[in-house]
């Protein structure tokens, strides 16, 4: 045997060796597979579900002992107490992690199966609801511990009534086929020379009958100031062409050819943003009040360019003869993108900001930290990134924050896990404002803000070695002594700062002047930060020996009930100080007095900004109650603008739905001025009747309608896993929104049908195309479509009339191979159909049978 025989076989011996040691000190719990099953909603006369883990053992070893755990994340809900059965037991860690612990004399033999089936109050209608980012921990020798993610998991389907049903008093309808068909029908396809040509629709447009060729030898003129305007124009248009248009500053303004950008102050309509324009067989002239103004006229030019244009670039595009008269209603048009429940990255960020800036919004609220994360370096302050910006297992949180939302037992890769760099940021605020698109910063506190807390706790324990006492209490948010028991709506005991220390201010103040900074190196625009200011539990600070000091010294403070009216009045000053406005939930603007809560009166100075979800359970008139008051306000009503809420019942559909399901429809429905009239069914899919429920509700005075600044809609993300995710929640409904933003309030009746008629023809017939080249294109949720026989034909519709329906009639899922729909298909047995976009995505399927 030569030598190389002998190395070879001595490297065979140890290999494998090494493969049986590495067995042995395998626990058999990476062949572990997990399905989850919900059994039902419906398992008591109180709200409560009942569902069960089943293990089953696909190893060679038995799984033994209880020196192991699995870990998971599920929509919070208190487990019945003595429900578990089974060798197990669950309970919650903190939020919404849980653990499953197993039973002394625990064993799982190899194919072996065992259920753990148990009870939880309310209900889980939704797979985005069930179990996710499930791993064990095996405990080790000398206290270290192993993460195991779980391999092999199955949620079941959710198929039968008590699944999908909220306990028995949810009246919300099922969409089964029929039910969507019937509701389509409210929008049937028009003629493409009956559909808006422009989403929003603009105020006045005058159509003619000549067109405007557009090449690469056409020149875009422009006003001096107007060079950013002019160069997003250019890149726009390049998208288009095969030859890009260039662009010269004018030297005077008799221009007769090509495009034309100037500004007009003397416009008639009051807002910045106003514009004009005029297109006829020479040139395109955009007048805008302002370079905003010209911003917006750009994007209704970009809207009429012809939608083969948007599919292939070509030498030339014709653009139709208009004259345009256009501006927004709101002054204040906005979106709201958590980032701090889950992360969603710059990419991400920049390609929301196209799709807001095409439809005229103008606010990105972005809400960067909360109990789960925060998502913005602040120089200084590392701990915020290295500790507040990190999840993964975790026995103390002392480097990291424990798993939430299904990000599981590791960090980098899950949606967990990140942050804005400072860099980052600057190029996101300078991204933003080249579209003329503010950005809103939300620092949340004094409530959801966990991830702030821990973090400066691990600045205080780091300082606290070093013996450097002084800064180590400086930004520290928590009063070590406290003893109050609360549980915040989160499920959390421990994401509230303590008010009464002078740490919680110093890191305000640090944290502002460092986002003040990085506007100032951007350039770009700070009016506002919003400060959360929600959902404070009630028995927070109570056993705080600090506030108990604070309300002795403080006179004009008698108990903690009114240590918030303190807190939001020091962080007020703090940001008057620095010439900028306090925005917040609508909490911040409240005061609570006997009976109930009323707006303070302290703050209705026109510096501060409520933003009001809340529109249900007695509130519906909130947002006018304090508009009444004198708060300029912001209406963020959840029943028509929360986007994180799911589209519908279907459990496969992601998303929540405490406050109902919100659609396209919902957001395009909204009335700033007469919410009522849009607020028509409660969580549970109860109708109001306005004449009896709202009889003694407060309605907008009309000297207060110019206290409604505007509206927005909102993306929390608890739910959202990536970008596509994020997408898939905003659009369309993001087009509802920027309807109603910019556009004319709703009329009544025949009127209301007709315009959504219009809008919905637009959607499926133009806009869609958009968002299929926009910016790359858009993951946007395309509708099952709504079937139904009659007469032995099967008929199939969508709400956006213009969307391409495929169908098959042998039970397989149709392609984009499939035969087109066109008119109704007799039928003897099955027939299946599905929505389709241009790049060939479609909708969920949905089948139905003779």
């Amino acid at each position: 045997m030569n030598r190389f025989s002998i190395l070879l076989l001595l490297s065979i011996i140890f290999f494998q060796w090494n493969c049986q040691s590495e067995q042995t000190e395998q626990t058999g719990l990476e062949n572990v597979a997990i399905s989850w099953q919900l059994e039902s909603n419906q398992v008591a006369e109180s709200p409560r579900f009942r569902a069960s883990f089943t293990i089953t053992n696909r190893g060679n070893t038995p799984i033994e002992g209880n020196d192991w755990s699995m870990y998971f994340s599920q929509t919070p809900r208190d487990i019945v107490e003595g429900s578990v059965t089974g060798p197990a037991e669950i309970e919650r860690v903190n939020g919404d992690l849980y653990q499953l612990r197993p039973a002394s004399g625990f064993s799982l033999t190899p194919g072996d199966s065992l259920t753990i089936t148990y009870e939880g109050e309310a209900w889980l209608i939704k797979e985005t609801d069930a179990p996710l980012g499930l791993y064990f921990v095996q405990e080790k020798a000398g206290g270290q511990e192993e993460t195991i993610p779980v391999a092999r998991y199955t949620i079941w389907p959710f198929e039968n009534e008590e699944q999908y049903s909220r306990h028995k008093n949810d009246k919300t309808p099922f969409p089964e086929a029929a039910l969507v068909f019937d509701q389509n029908t409210e929008a049937n396809l028009l003629p493409p020379g009956e559909v808006p040509q422009i989403i929003p629709f603009p105020r006045s447009v005058v159509s003619g009958s000549g067109k405007l060729t557009i090449d690469g030898g056409t020149t875009i003129h422009f006003s001096p100031g107007l060079q950013n305007e002019s160069e997003q124009l250019r890149n726009s248009l390049g998208n288009f062409l095969t030859t890009t248009p260039t662009a010269t500053q004018m030297e005077g303004t008799m221009v007769t050819e090509g495009i034309v950008l100037s500004i007009n102050a003397g416009l008639a309509e009051e807002s910045p943003e106003a514009y004009q324009l005029d297109i006829d067989g020479s040139r395109a002239a955009i007048q805008g009040k302002s370079a905003a103004g010209v911003f917006r006229g750009i994007q209704s030019l970009l809207a009429l360019v012809p939608v083969e244009n948007w599919i292939k670039k070509s030498g030339s595009l014709q653009l139709p003869q208009v004259a345009i008269k256009d501006a927004p209603l709101f002054a204040y048009r906005g979106m709201m993108l958590d980032i701090a429940r889950n992360f969603n990255d710059l990419t991400a960020i920049k390609k929301l900001i196209d799709g807001m800036a095409f439809y005229k919004l103008n606010k990105l609220h972005l809400h960067l930290t909360d109990d789960e994360g925060w998502r913005l370096e602040i120089p200084g302050l590392p701990e915020l990134t290295d500790v507040g910006a990190r999840r993964g297992h975790t026995a103390d949180e002392a480097d990291r924050l424990a798993p939430a939302y299904g990000s599981g037992p590791g960090g980098e890769g899950s949606h967990g896990t990140g942050y804005l760099s400072r860099s980052d940021f600057i190029e996101l605020l300078q991204y933003a404002t080249r579209r003329h698109i503010e950005v809103i910063p939300e620092l949340n506190m004094p409530g959801h803000a966990r991830a702030a807390i821990k973090s400066m706790e691990a600045r205080y324990r780091k300082m606290s070695v070093d013996n450097d006492l002084a800064s180590a209490e400086a930004y520290r948010l928590a009063d070590p002594e406290d003893q109050s028991e609360y549980r915040s709506v989160q499920y959390y005991p421990d994401n509230v700062v303590c008010v009464c220390c002078e740490g919680t201010y110093r890191f305000y103040e640090k944290v502002v002047d460092e986002v003040r900074a990085m506007y100032t190196e951007a350039g770009a625009v700070l009016t506002t930060i919003h400060t959360g200011g929600d959902e404070v539990p009630g028995g927070v600070w109570t056993a705080s020996p600090a506030c108990a000091d604070l309300i002795d010294q403080e006179p004009d403070i008698n108990s903690t009930a009114e240590l918030p009216t303190y807190f939001f009045s020091r962080i007020s000053q703090i940001l008057a100080d620095r010439g900028l406005k306090a925005a917040g939930w609508e909490e911040i603007a409240m005061q609570k007095v006997e009976g109930g809560w009323v707006p303070h009166p302290d703050f209705a100075n026109g510096n501060v900004i409520p933003f009001v979800w809340q529109n249900l359970w007695g509130n519906q008139d909130l947002g006018y109650r304090l508009a009444n008051a004198g708060y300029p306000v912001v209406l963020c009503n959840v029943t028509n603008l929360y986007f994180d809420l799911a589209y519908n019942k279907d459990p496969r559909e992601p998303g929540f739905y405490w406050g109902g399901f919100v659609d396209t429809r919902k957001a395009f429905d909204f009335r700033p001025f007469d919410v009522f009239t849009s607020t028509n069914f409660d969580p549970m899919g109860n109708a109001f009747d306005v004449a009896r429920d709202y009889k003694d509700m407060e309605r907008l005075q009309p000297a207060a309608r110019k206290n409604i600044l505007g509206i927005q809609g909102q993306l929390w993300s608890e739910t959202i896993k990536g970008q596509n995710m994020m997408e898939y929640y905003i659009f369309p409904k993001l087009l509802g929104l920027a309807q109603r933003a910019w556009s004319a309030p709703l009329g009544e009746g025949a009127a209301v049908n007709d315009e959504w008629e219009k809008f919905a023809n637009a959607l499926g017939q133009r806009e869609l195309i958009h968002l299929d080249y926009l910016s790359g294109g858009y993951n946007y949720r395309i509708p099952t479509p709504g079937a139904k026989i009659e007469n032995g034909k099967a008929m199939a519709n969508v709400p956006f009339p213009g969307l391409t329906i495929r169908y098959t009639t042998d039970g397989s899922e149709p392609s984009t191979a499939s035969t087109l729909y066109a008119e109704p298909v007799a039928v003897d047995s099955l027939v299946c159909f599905k929505a389709f976009d241009q790049r060939g995505r479609s909708s969920r399927m949905i089948c139905v049978n003779q």
